[in-house]
C-alpha cells in the first residue's frame, strides 16, 4: 500500500509538473513578438565606405528620348556632431561617365540615423528617408522639416521585408528589402497625361540598391492650341535610374 500510494503521488507530481511545463512555454509563445528591423539596418554607414550606382537618364522632348548612361559614387567621408547636437554623416557623391575614367564630386550628402527615421540633407532641404518600424502601408511627411511640400507623403509598399531582384545586365537578389514610394498628387500622375513617381529599395544591411523617379507628358499642343494625346509615346518629361552595383571601404 504504501509503494503505490507513494508511486501514485509521484506519478500526480510529474504530471502537474509536465501541465506547469507545458503551459510556461506556451505562454512564452503567446508573449513571444516579432521586433521590427530598425531603420538604420536598411541604411548603414560607416566612414571610409561607398556605394556604386548605375545611372540611366532619359530626357524627351517633342517625343524624342535622349539617354545618358554614367555611374554615381557615394562615400562615407565623414561622422560629426551636427549644431544641434546630433550625430551625422557627411557622404561624397562622386561621378563619372565609365570605369575607366577618373572620378569627379558632384554633390554633398548629410545622412543622420535617428532611433525612429533616417535623415538627409540634401541642397539644404532635410527629407525623412525611412521610419521605424518598418510596416506594411506605413505613410510619413517626406518633407516634415520644409513647408514647400509639406503635403508630401512616402509609404511603406504593401509587400515590406520580402526579396528584391534589380534590373540590369548583372541582376542581384536581395533577401530582405523594404520599398519606399512617394505618393503623387492627381496633378502629377492623372494615369492619361501626365505620370510621374519616386520610389527606392532599401536592403538590410546594405542600404538604397535602387532609385527611381520619372515624370512626363503624354501630350502635346497644336498651333492652334489642341491638345493631342499619345499614349504610348511620351513627349516631354524626365526619367532616373540608378541601381547598386558595387560596395565596399575605399
Amino acid at each position: 500500500m504504501m509503494l503505490r500510494f507513494r508511486y501514485s503521488f509521484l506519478s500526480k507530481a510529474l504530471s502537474v509538473a509536465a501541465l506547469l511545463g507545458t503551459g510556461a512555454l506556451l505562454e512564452g509563445c503567446r508573449h513571444e513578438s516579432v521586433v521590427p528591423t530598425p531603420a538604420v539596418d536598411y541604411y548603414p554607414l560607416e566612414v571610409g565606405t561607398y556605394r556604386t550606382y548605375a545611372v540611366s537618364d532619359t530626357v524627351w522632348s517633342k517625343g524624342v528620348a535622349t539617354p545618358a548612361n554614367y555611374q554615381f559614387r557615394e562615400a562615407v567621408t565623414e561622422k560629426f556632431t551636427d549644431a544641434a547636437g546630433q550625430t551625422a554623416y557627411r557622404v561624397l557623391r562622386a561621378r563619372r561617365v565609365s570605369s575607366n575614367q577618373a572620378w569627379s564630386d558632384d554633390s554633398v550628402l548629410v545622412v543622420q540615423q535617428q532611433v525612429q527615421s533616417i535623415l538627409m540633407t540634401r541642397d539644404n532641404v532635410r527629407t525623412i528617408e525611412l521610419i521605424y518600424p518598418v510596416r506594411a502601408g506605413k505613410t510619413w511627411k517626406k518633407y516634415a522639416f520644409t513647408t514647400e511640400r509639406a503635403d508630401s507623403v512616402r509609404a511603406f509598399d504593401a509587400n515590406v521585408e520580402q526579396p528584391f531582384t534589380t534590373p540590369g545586365a548583372t541582376p542581384k537578389t536581395y533577401a530582405t528589402t523594404v520599398i519606399a514610394r512617394d505618393q503623387q498628387p492627381i496633378e502629377a500622375n492623372d494615369g492619361l497625361l501626365r505620370r510621374g513617381g519616386n520610389l527606392q529599395v532599401f536592403a538590410q544591411g546594405v542600404g538604397p540598391v535602387l532609385r527611381r523617379r520619372y515624370a512626363y507628358e503624354t501630350f502635346y499642343t497644336t498651333s492652334n492650341g489642341a491638345s493631342v494625346i499619345t499614349p504610348a509615346v511620351i513627349q516631354v518629361g524626365r526619367s532616373r535610374l540608378e541601381v547598386l552595383i558595387d560596395s565596399g571601404k575605399l
